[in-house]
C-alpha cells in the first residue's frame, strides 16, 4: 500500500509503499533515522493517523493499526505541538497533535474567530510571508524538536504579500521622478480611509489655480496595462459632478469632456487609446509602453493640463 509521510521539520511529505503486514515501528526507522540513532529514541519517536490524538503502537502492523491505502501519517519526536494563531491582531492559542493537518487547524481558527466560510474562503495559514501550509501539510512537520510550538499568521495572500501589480507601483511611487513632484505638491495619493481596495488608487493633482482635482485611476494589469482614469469626488467617493469639471481653455476642455467612454481623452489612457489607431504616430510619446512607463507619465500629463 502506498502512505503519504510527514516527518518534523519538513513540509515536503514523502511517498511509502509498504505491505500492510509490515510494522508499524519501521516507519520511524526508515523515514525519521536522523532521530533514531540509538534504540531509546526509536521508543520517543512517535507515530499518528492523520489529525489522530492517539500515537500509534509500534508494535503493531499497519493493517492491525487501521492504517489504509494512501493514508496520511505523521513520524516524529513532538507528541503535542503547542499553535499560536493571530488573526487581525487577535491570538488564539491551541495544543493539537502533530499529525493535526492545516485544514482542520484552519477550519478551527475561523470558527474561533468567527469567520464564516465565504469570508474567509482566501485565508491562509502563514508561516512566514513566504510560505503558507497547504491543506494535507500536518503541523508538526513545522517544528524542528526539541521545540515543539509554532507561530502562525491567518490571513490572505494579497494582506501578506501584497497584489504583484501593487508592489510595481509601490516601487514607483518612491522613484524620484514621483517624490519630486509630490514633495512640490504637484501631485499626491490618497492614503486615508477615502483609499479603494487594489485596483483602484486615487491620485490628486493641482491646477494653476491652487485647487486639487481628483482622479480614481483603475490600474489593472499595472504596469504592463496602461492605466485608466476619471475624475473623482472622495467626499461623496462618486464620480465628479460635470460641472466641476476643468473648462478654462481648449486644452481642459478637450481632455475632460463626454465622449462616449468612462474614461479622460489621453493617449496614455488604456480606454481612450482603444479605437484611436492614429493615435501611436501622432503622439507616440504618451502611447504607454508596458513594463517601461510608470503612473507618472500619466500624472505629469495631468499636470501640463491643468497648468497649461
Amino acid at each position: 500500500m502506498k502512505l503519504f509521510i510527514h516527518i518534523n521539520s519538513n513540509l515536503k511529505y514523502q511517498v511509502a509503499d509498504l505491505k500492510p503486514n509490515q510494522r508499524v515501528g519501521l516507519l520511524v526507522k526508515e523515514f525519521a533515522s536522523e532521530l533514531v540513532s540509538n534504540q531509546d529514541f526509536v521508543e520517543d519517536c512517535e507515530v499518528y493517523l492523520k489529525n489522530e490524538e492517539d500515537d500509534l503502537d509500534k508494535g503493531k502492523t499497519l493493517e492491525e493499526s487501521g492504517i489504509k491505502q494512501g493514508d496520511h501519517v505523521f513520524v516524529g519526536r513532538c507528541k503535542k505541538v503547542d499553535v499560536s494563531i493571530n488573526y487581525a491582531g487577535k491570538e488564539y492559542t491551541l495544543s493539537v497533535s502533530p499529525s493535526t493537518n492545516a485544514r482542520k487547524l484552519r477550519h478551527l481558527a475561523l470558527k474561533h474567530f468567527g469567520i464564516g466560510d465565504d469570508d474567509g474562503a482566501d485565508l491562509l495559514l502563514w508561516i512566514d510571508k513566504n510560505t503558507y501550509l497547504e491543506d494535507k501539510n500536518m503541523i508538526g512537520s513545522t517544528t524542528d524538536y526539541p521545540k515543539c510550538s509554532v507561530s502562525l499568521l491567518l490571513a490572505s495572500k494579497e494582506d501578506i504579500q501584497g497584489a504583484p501589480e501593487e508592489e510595481v507601483l509601490n516601487d514607483h511611487l518612491n522613484s524620484a521622478e514621483y517624490q519630486s513632484g509630490a514633495m512640490e505638491e504637484s501631485w499626491g495619493m490618497i492614503e486615508n480611509d477615502k483609499r479603494p481596495q487594489w485596483p483602484f488608487v486615487i491620485f490628486w493633482v493641482v491646477a494653476k489655480s491652487g485647487d486639487k482635482y481628483f482622479f480614481r485611476f483603475d490600474l489593472t494589469g499595472y504596469n504592463e496595462f496602461a492605466p485608466t482614469a476619471i475624475l473623482w469626488d472622495p467626499s461623496t467617493n462618486t464620480p465628479l459632478g460635470q460641472s466641476k469639471w476643468p473648462n478654462w481653455n481648449k486644452r481642459t476642455k478637450q481632455v475632460f469632456r463626454l465622449w462616449g467612454k468612462q474614461c479622460l481623452y489621453l493617449p496614455c489612457d488604456r480606454l481612450a487609446l482603444e479605437g484611436h489607431t492614429d493615435w501611436p504616430q501622432k503622439h507616440n510619446y504618451l502611447i504607454w509602453k508596458a513594463f517601461e512607463d510608470t503612473i507618472t507619465k500619466y500624472l505629469i500629463e495631468l499636470y501640463q493640463t491643468l497648468n497649461y
